[in-house]
């Protein structure tokens, strides 16, 4: 039905050179993921891939989105006759990377921008009466998540909109949408917008122009932003002896204006990436096009500018500038990447001594963060004096959310207190929130503490791994790890579904030969989110909690905003410990959870009829579960076989000629497949029986040799 509208309807007239292609090339699997349904509104709004059909975003769906938004605000403030919201946008510029489209016919959705979409928006808003406050296009840049949540609360809007999709493919984009607060509406409101949306029946528009002209558009100004700026300036500590050099990539984001900023206000020695400091929607020199924090290839040309300029630490943020990755070196001068559970630890820990130290400390210091965030947060808030609220469900949103709570009523969760109390709001995907004055995740504000805590590091001659060593010395060894399932297109939905369906129905009582105590279905309306408040509070509490012997904690959930089941594992150690007992807690530790994780991945999959072999699992997560079937059952039997032909001494150009093959064959995981791919392989040798060192080496080579 969708697809007949789109072929057939006028105002869709421009886009059938592209549909008569796509059915030409009988490209079925596409058109059916494309029109099988309209892009469903979830908990924040809409993200998927920019394409043609209601299942993908483009202006029809940005549109109705909007004029959803607009109907929810008028039900919602009836009484408001000067309603208002804040629109940004980031850096993402559609140019068909996954080749979908026909590139020799007009395909009007190419160089579609954020900052396009966030112009529609701002045109139905005005035609419906709500004035919307949008970057003055004179300033030729972009507004960054924390500071959208700053300014609603600065203009004292209603509401927000963020054109984005964070971190995902450049392909890529989405409508975020934001509450009073400065976050992100929780249940039931979330559900209440969505019902709004989907009642939506025509959409009003007003030229750009006249809304600026009536009004009805009124500039966001760099005072506005610098005022963003100040807010955390003036929460520094800046209590170190030395000043760090800092090294820093946005990825090619907006982190430049909001981070860089930041750190240069406060006086530090700051060295940005310049392959990564242009504004680039493609994101064309971050490896992999992935601009994710969390992935430390993602970082790995800011530590090669760190090492040039002699640099401290490296900072890293998503093109939304809300999340923050970090990597510093060891004594030796070996640089790593942190995790995001790492950086909570670090944080809280400089938190409660930096507010200590100077005073500010409150009589009841409260850190907030997310159930699947490591516990060695409670840990440390614990002994520190504090009081940690750890079991929020996902989302920064619910951190938002308890912050109003506390503004309000003086009480969240049993929890008394105010947003004066409130030390820090962390998640384990690298976001934090260390001022109650913004309501969503906010990567200045964490970076400005992360460098004052490098430049009390050293001042007093130590590094973060020494700083962190000390931490599991102190509180406990926690291995925190996550496990992501990539299931794509509406098969992969439905797998997803299926999966936490068959867990959910029948839980397993071991796992990898530890007894599960304790089973925690966060739908089951008897549990301690009481009643289901609405569809939206369903999918949010769509986790499933094991609690094994041992200190286990193992937590499924499928994610909000890419097509994954999302596996967070934790395995903890008791705290106190010395240096040699410490060095074997760490050893069982980690490997307790690389066993729990691959076997509970396994047992899952296997639910729901998908066998993979153990070195496939040990691939990427950011490999789909498709391509690694692909890569066990299909290219690992040809190499294996085409290696067993070429015998002890092939010569270079047959060895070059398999090479050759295998880049044709691994040409599905992107242009430089090899480190997605390389654990695999290693996995794949190391379970092989007695093999001849002449194969193995013959495996690696072509690999390794890959044109």
């Amino acid at each position: 039905t969708y697809l007949k509208e789109w072929y057939t309807q006028t105002e869709y007239a421009a886009y059938k050179p592209q549909l008569d292609s796509l059915i030409e090339k009988e490209a079925w699997s596409f058109l059916l993921d494309s029109f099988y349904r309209v892009l469903p509104f979830g908990t924040r709004g809409r993200r998927g891939a920019v394409g043609i059909g209601p299942n993908r975003i483009n202006p029809m769906t940005i549109a109705s989105s909007v004029q959803g938004h607009v109907l929810y605000l008028k039900d919602a403030f009836p009484n408001e006759e000067a309603l208002s919201v804040v629109i940004a946008y980031d850096v993402r510029c559609f140019h068909d990377l996954r080749g979908h489209y026909d590139a020799d016919k007009p395909n009007p959705l190419l160089m579609l921008t954020s900052k396009d979409l966030a112009h529609l928006a701002a045109e139905i808003y005005a035609a419906n009466g709500i004035k919307a406050y949008l970057l003055n296009p004179e300033l030729d840049t972009y507004i960054s998540t924390p500071e959208l949540s700053f300014l609603i609360r600065h203009f004292k809007a209603e509401g927000g909109l963020n054109i984005s999709a964070s971190h995902n493919h450049p392909d890529d984009n989405g409508g975020k949408f934001y509450n009073a607060n400065g976050g992100q509406p929780v249940a039931p409101h979330d559900q209440q917008m969505s019902e709004w949306v989907e009642k939506v029946e025509k959409i009003e528009k007003m030229p750009l122009q006249q809304a600026v002209e009536t009004q009805l558009v009124e500039w966001i100004e760099q005072h506005h932003r610098d005022a963003y700026i100040e807010l955390n300036y003036d929460r520094r500590f800046d209590l170190a002896a030395q000043k760090a050099i800092v090294a820093y990539t946005p990825m090619h984001g907006t982190g430049s204006t909001s981070v860089g900023k930041l750190i240069e206000r406060a006086g530090y020695e700051l060295h940005m990436l310049a392959s990564q400091t242009t504004f680039d929607g493609t994101f064309e020199n971050v490896r992999y096009r992935i601009p994710n924090p969390e992935v430390p290839a993602s970082m790995q040309d800011a530590i090669e500018l760190a090492k040039e300029v002699g640099a401290d630490l490296v900072l890293g943020t998503e093109p939304d500038a809300d999340r923050i990755g970090l990597a510093t070196p060891d004594k030796d001068g070996t640089w790593r990447c942190f995790t995001g559970n790492e950086i909570a630890a670090l944080v809280t820990r400089y938190l409660f001594k930096s507010l200590k130290q100077s005073g500010r400390i409150t009589d009841n210091p409260i850190v907030l963060k997310t159930e699947v965030t490591s516990d060695l947060v409670r840990r440390i808030t614990e002994a520190e004096g504090g009081t940690c609220v750890g079991n929020l469900l996902v989302g920064f949103k619910y951190i938002g959310d308890a912050l109003l709570s506390w503004e309000q009523h003086g009480e969240f969760l049993g929890v008394k207190g105010t947003p004066q109390d409130f030390v820090l709001g962390t998640e384990e995907s690298h976001g934090f929130l260390t001022t109650p004055d913004l309501r969503d995740k906010d990567a200045a504000g964490v970076a400005l503490y992360l460098v004052e805590l490098a430049s009390q590091l050293k001042s007093e001659g130590r590094t973060f791994p020494e700083e962190l060593h000390d931490i599991h010395k102190t509180y406990g060894y926690f291995n925190n790890r996550l496990t992501s399932m990539v299931m794509e297109g509406a098969a992969g939905i439905a797998n997803i579904r299926n999966l936490l369906t068959k867990l959910r129905e029948q839980p397993p009582t071991e796992i990898a030969g530890r007894k599960v105590l304790e089973f925690f279905d966060h739908q089951d309306e008897s549990g301690r989110f009481g009643p289901i408040r609405s569809q939206t509070d369903a999918s949010s509490r769509n986790v499933l909690v094991f609690h094994l012997e041992g200190n286990i904690r193992l937590i499924l959930r499928p994610s909000g905003t890419e097509p994954k089941a999302k596996l967070y594992i934790e395995v903890s150690s008791d705290p106190g410990q010395d240096e040699t007992t410490l060095a074997q807690t760490i050893e069982q530790v980690d490997a307790t959870a690389a066993r729990i994780g691959k076997d509970f991945a396994g047992d899952a999959l296997g639910r729901i009829g998908i066998q993979l072999p153990d070195f496939a699992l040990q691939l990427s997560d950011l490999v789909s579960i498709d391509n690694k079937r692909y890569f066990g059952e299909t290219v690992i039997p040809a190499w294996k076989t085409k290696l067993e032909a070429l015998g002890e001494t092939p010569s270079e150009t047959q060895l070059s000629e398999v090479s050759q093959w295998l880049k044709e064959a691994l040409a599905r995981f992107g242009s430089t497949p090899n480190g997605l791919v390389a654990p695999g392989v290693e996995a794949y040798i190391a379970q092989l029986d007695a093999p001849s060192q002449h194969f193995v080496d013959h495996m690696r080579q072509t690999f390794q040799t890959i044109p």
